[in-house]
């Protein structure tokens, strides 16, 4: 081989090298995402009341194993999820999800002077609300579908006030994903409120 072709080569190499490092350097940066309480997203201040009523505990709070991982999940079809690679969550969404709840909750019954508190294995001596999301996506442009099943249990742990089902789908304003997880946000509030509604009779009558 020649000097001629070495140096080609040469000049070759350090022109792939510097392409790849180029293209590298154009990927675009990732996206952390959080979900927002009713109260933040609304600018709202609960009326806190003066009741005495037993607190009740959210939770276990469960959601699809598809679900539980650090990429924002939307779908291309009915069959078909997309996981974005650059549009993450801040954290855990089923912790994310739990927090919203609790504190969408107690946002919605604070007027009612009754208090909200996670619950956690041991806890005993408490009505609780399990809370069962089956579907939590939608996609941009469209809409979010969170499909959910809950209770309320007495402080026995074992029979139930009653048992619910909630579906609940709201429009996503925008091609984003920034809208898309306004759009979860709101459903979670939504479904937050059918909660609330469900509690506060079985409170009463106690």
């Amino acid at each position: 081989m020649n000097k001629t072709m070495s140096f080609g080569f040469l000049v070759l190499g350090i022109f792939i090298v510097a392409f790849v490092v180029s293209g590298c350097g154009t990927s675009p940066a990732a996206k952390f995402y959080i979900l927002t309480p009713v109260a933040q997203h609304k600018q709202e201040k609960a009326v806190i009341g003066t009741g005495s009523a037993s607190p009740i505990a959210i939770g276990p709070v469960e959601i699809p194993e598809y679900l539980d991982r650090s990429e924002i999940v939307t779908r291309a079809d009915q069959n078909q999820l997309i996981l974005s690679e650059f549009n993450l969550w801040g954290g855990s969404l089923k912790t994310d999800v739990n927090r919203v709840l609790i504190e969408n909750v107690s946002h919605f019954l604070a007027a009612d002077g009754i208090p909200i508190v996670t619950w956690k294995l041991g806890i005993t001596d408490v009505q609780r609300v399990p809370i069962q999301i089956v579907r939590f996506d939608g996609t941009p442009n469209d809409s979010i579908l969170l499909k959910a099943r809950w209770a309320v249990i007495e402080k026995d742990g074992k029979n139930f006030e009653f048992v619910r089902e909630s579906s609940i789908t709201v429009s996503v304003k925008g091609g984003n994903y920034n809208s898309v997880v306004a759009a979860m946000s709101e459903a979670l509030g939504e479904l937050s409120k059918e909660i609330a509604s469900g509690i506060k009779p079985v409170v009463k009558k106690k």
